[in-house]
């Protein structure tokens, strides 16, 4: 029978009910269409706020004023989204909205449907965080960032983790902690790009340029700036270009280019009083007056200073500390040693408010000028000793990074991995959702296609669930070598551990990494270099037993565990991996190529109560191999 033919002689019973049917449907397409433009109306303005392509606070407040005319009451779901944004619309500038903004998310947090929504939660808990690093209140702000973090990974929320690593990364990097500070501030990147979110980009690219700075790399910190002021400039955000110059000001006087910064600083001095923005004038004319103050232009830096001081409140930690800092030197330099004093100790209070270690180094070396003025030799050298502390304190940090910077770029195809499985894993979602606000409406035919649909999401669950396995088992294999990487010999190192503490069993690991690497990598390029590390993980195979565990933890840095095993033992398998690296067949590699390593031992204590102890040991005497000359071992 053709389809024409089965029309035609149709029941017609099963024409009334066809009927009855498609005139219900109408009947509830009319009465839900209005709420639906509605709804269409108001996620668009979230994704326009979400976007942060809308910075004017009077903006942002208008179109939350357009969301509370269209969202429903009974919309729970975008309610809470009104909520969130009402929450980050607060003005961080007015040291009045700061306290107000807190209390909000307080009150906001206790609304008992965010049980359903763990995602509004989070991000209300992370605009509390961000408010409370406002108010200088730096600690619980860390602390708010940290379980932000990691909540953000258990919901797979790529927009969370981006926001919540970006956020600690800032604070991190301000404080001195470049290793932190990078590797969240570059994980975060690569998520806003990987979600299409060129604003984002730009902010967080900003804020990587700034941690080069702060670390000293002024080369790449300009190279980054310059990028982002051409793109500004580009698109005719003129604001925006100007606050770039003003930074690459500061990266020219950190290189020692005084004259240079100088120009610069007037550039964007200028530009902020033509367009009538007394206080972003006010924070380049701090600034400013530090390079004056290192040009010996003392007068003109404490014109400046006076000029910015009406504006500069409290609450701006950063120029506030640095203002009084910089009032310091010039009452030095003026003699009113009693009054540097004080300036000094208003300086003092911001920067360990907030953990400032580069502050706090400054400041102390200006301390020990003051003093010495006094003729309080002991005080001066007291002073002086301090800043030695803090600086290489924070040479270290900057070390680290370095460090960092260079894991990082090994990592990194495993963090595109890894973000690939989170944004395939929030399209899933983004998916459902959009299927079940269709649904609300055609509830009918999902009952009758549910049995059809069930086969399909087992099929594609089926084969998630076979991808998933794929990924986690590349996201813990170190993709250069094939050894375990970090995350998983660290899970395993733990195991061990607690393992060989409940046993009463010896357990000892080896800490070794590569001499001279990067000369190897600058001598003879990247590809030797990675040559190099294949010959490492390959030794390692070789003399290693099945029950031990080599893993590559960072550049050339490799981690051994060794349960059942003494120091002594220990100390021998180091010895014969020493030997095998120095002496192995470089035939494959460039003339004159050689290789060797250090490495550090140590054995579990009875005072050993966290995995953290064992492992510092062993660094510790990785490091006394080093300073000891190389190509041998040391334990601990």
């Amino acid at each position: 029978m053709t389809l024409r033919a089965s029309k035609r002689y149709m029941p017609k019973q099963f024409l009334l009910i066809k009927m009855m049917l498609l005139t219900s449907l109408l009947l509830v397409n009319n009465s839900g269409y209005a709420e639906q433009s509605n709804n269409q109306k108001a996620d668009d303005i979230f994704t326009l706020l979400n976007d942060g392509t809308i910075s004017n606070n009077q903006a942002i407040h208008s179109y939350i004023e357009q969301l509370e005319t269209l969202v429903a009451k009974e919309d729970t779901s975008r309610q809470l989204r009104l909520t969130r944004a009402r929450c980050w619309a607060f003005d961080p500038y007015d040291a009045e909205q700061v306290p107000k903004a807190i209390a909000f998310a307080q009150y906001a947090l206790t609304n008992p449907e965010l049980a359903k929504y763990p995602n509004h939660k989070l991000d209300l808990e992370l605009c509390q965080s961000w408010y409370y690093e406002q108010n200088g209140n730096v600690e619980l702000a860390l602390k708010g960032y940290n379980d932000a973090v990691n909540q953000a990974y258990a919901l797979e929320d790529l927009r969370l983790i981006a926001d919540a690593r970006s956020m600690r990364g800032f604070l991190h990097s301000y404080q001195g902690n470049f290793t932190q500070g990078l590797e969240d501030l570059i994980t975060s990147q690569s998520l806003y790009q990987s979600l299409n979110l060129p604003a984002w980009v730009s902010y967080n690219l900003f804020e990587i340029a700034t941690s080069y700075r702060r670390f000293g790399d002024q080369k790449s910190a300009i190279r980054y700036y310059r990028k982002l002021q051409d793109s500004y400039i580009k698109s005719n955000d003129l604001d925006a270009a100007n606050a770039i110059t003003v930074s690459i000001a500061i990266s020219e006087e950190e290189r020692g280019n005084l004259e240079s910064a100088k120009k610069l600083f007037e550039q964007g001095h200028l530009y902020w009083k033509v367009n009538n923005k007394e206080s972003e004038q006010a924070m380049v004319a701090v600034n400013m007056a530090g390079t004056l103050i290192k040009l010996r232009k003392i007068e003109k830096a404490n014109q400046l200073l006076n000029e910015a001081e009406p504006f500069v409140l409290p609450t701006d930690e950063a120029f506030y500390s640095f203002m009084h800092l910089f009032r310091a030197q010039i009452l030095l330099a003026n003699n009113q040693l009693n009054e540097a004093h004080q300036s000094l100790a208003i300086a003092r209070k911001t920067f360990e408010r907030v953990k400032n270690i580069r502050g706090l180094a400054e400041l102390q070396l200006v301390e020990s000028q003051v003093f010495l003025s006094q003729n309080n030799w002991k005080q001066a050298y007291l002073s002086l000793n301090e800043y030695v502390r803090q600086h290489k304190k924070l040479d270290t940090k900057r070390l680290s990074s370095y460090t960092t910077e260079m894991r990082t770029r090994f990592n990194a195809d495993q963090i595109e991995a890894e973000n690939r499985h989170l944004i395939e894993n929030q399209h899933l979602r983004e998916i459902e959702l959009a299927m079940l606000e269709k649904n609300e409406i055609l509830q009918g035919i999902i009952i009758l296609l549910g049995s059809f649909l069930i086969v399909i999401v087992s099929f594609f669950a089926y084969k998630k669930s076979q991808k998933n396995k794929l990924l986690s088992a590349l996201a813990l294999t170190d993709d250069l070598t094939k050894l375990p990487n970090r995350r998983y010999i660290y899970t395993k190192a733990q195991h061990c551990f607690e393992e060989a503490q409940r046993a009463k069993l010896p357990l000892s690991v080896i800490a070794f990494d590569a001499d001279n690497f990067k000369l190897i990598n600058d001598n003879f390029g990247h590809e030797v270099g990675d040559h190099a590390l294949e010959l490492l993980a390959d030794t390692c195979r070789e003399i290693l037993l099945p029950n031990h565990q080599a893993a590559r933890v960072g550049g050339e840095e490799f981690l051994i565990m060794l349960p059942g095993m003494d120091k002594n033992q220990t100390f021998d398998i180091a010895q014969i991996l020493i030997k095998k690296v120095s002496g192995a067949d470089f035939s494959e590699f460039p003339a004159h190529f050689a290789l060797t390593i250090s490495a550090g031992v140590s054995s579990l204590d009875v005072s050993d109560d966290k995995l953290s102890q064992l492992l510092k040991r062993a660094d510790d005497a990785l490091y006394q191999a080093k300073s000891s000359g190389r190509n041998q071992a040391k334990m601990q």
